[in-house]
């Protein structure tokens, strides 16, 4: 009974021994590192038809909308088409007599997302980039959530 007093110390080294190794931990305490799925800052300047060149040799499918509906203001009618890479969707909004390009929209086939960063991070862009309006897009169930972020082209 000399090392009596050791005993409880014992006892809280071996309790406090975890079976779990140190390279395993939670998944929210991590950052995400993000790996861009668009290029959209490359993409400025081109017209509908010229994106669709460097978009399809990336592994990108996509969807037209075929039928061009009116635009709110001016007047004219806008087309739009979808490019997909994985689970990430660029919709390209367009003139369809001019193929002027009106604008990007990033968003995630999850529909929702907390951060709208990482849409822009998906997107290539950076949020102080003076070539685009970048306008966050709340969801209208919840203001706290974004359903995409639209990229306006500045002239």
């Amino acid at each position: 009974m000399r090392h009596a007093y050791l005993l409880p110390l014992a006892f809280l080294f071996s309790c406090a021994a975890s079976d779990q190794l140190a390279s395993e931990s939670p998944a929210d305490t991590t950052a995400r590192n993000v790996d861009r799925a668009f290029d959209v800052p490359a993409l400025l300047g081109m017209n509908a038809t010229q994106i669709v060149r460097p978009l399809t040799g990336q592994d990108i499918r996509y969807d037209q909308d075929r039928t061009p509906r009116e635009m709110l203001s001016g007047g004219g009618k806008e087309a739009s088409k979808t490019y997909w890479h994985d689970t990430t969707a660029l919709v390209v909004s367009y003139n369809p007599e001019s193929l002027h390009v009106n604008s990007y929209f990033i968003r995630t086939k999850s529909g929702l997302t907390r951060d709208y960063k990482t849409l822009l991070k998906l997107a290539n862009v950076s949020e102080y980039d003076k070539r685009m309006r970048i306008e966050p897009m709340a969801s209208v169930s919840n203001p706290q959530l974004y359903t995409g972020v639209k990229l306006v082209p500045l002239p």
